[in-house]
């Protein structure tokens, strides 16, 4: 029996799920990472940081709770918009979950972490010449978690698209 194409809602629904749940796990490990390796002046939570720093840069300070909720929006926007765009590149290409994961996470680490990085031009997150090993560790794992985990839990999903 021939399966036919999925649709464009089915391939975006998929990759969305994928991302919002592989996004979980970005969180914990980090967080994780943070009370093992970093000292206690550093931390691991660059939503509520990035918010903070984009409240600052337009004069707005923002209470703890706002500033949270902010972070939390922005993270699981942010996790739905890569699974979608994983989704669609994935049903083009026909990568290999690990190595459409580690573009993945590539991909993002390069959009954030280095100088020119969103996280370090918004003041976010120190320049990387600036940062600590450790610190390097904990950014870097956050967007591995992410690409391999988004990458793996697209491949796994239903294959059957004739009920959707």
């Amino acid at each position: 029996m021939k399966t036919r194409e999925p649709s464009t809602f089915a391939v975006l629904r998929r990759g969305i799920e994928a991302g919002l749940i592989a996004s979980v796990p970005q969180v914990i490990v980090p967080k994780l990472e943070e009370k093992l390796f970093l000292p206690h002046h550093e931390d691991a939570d660059l939503g509520p940081r990035l918010i903070a720093a984009l409240a600052k840069k337009v004069e707005k300070p923002l209470p703890e709770d706002v500033k949270w909720l902010a972070a939390a929006s922005f993270h699981f926007g942010y996790a739905a918009f890569w699974g979608a765009a994983y989704a669609v590149v994935q049903q083009r290409v026909k990568m290999n979950p690990l190595l459409g994961g580690l573009t993945l996470a590539t991909l993002i680490y390069l959009m954030t972490f280095p100088p020119w990085g969103g996280a370090v031009v918004s003041g976010s997150e120190d320049p990387p010449r600036k940062r600590t090993w450790r610190k390097e560790i904990v950014l870097a794992s956050a967007p591995l978690l992410f690409g391999l985990g988004t990458a793996l839990l697209y491949g796994r999903g239903a294959k059957r698209y004739d009920e959707i």
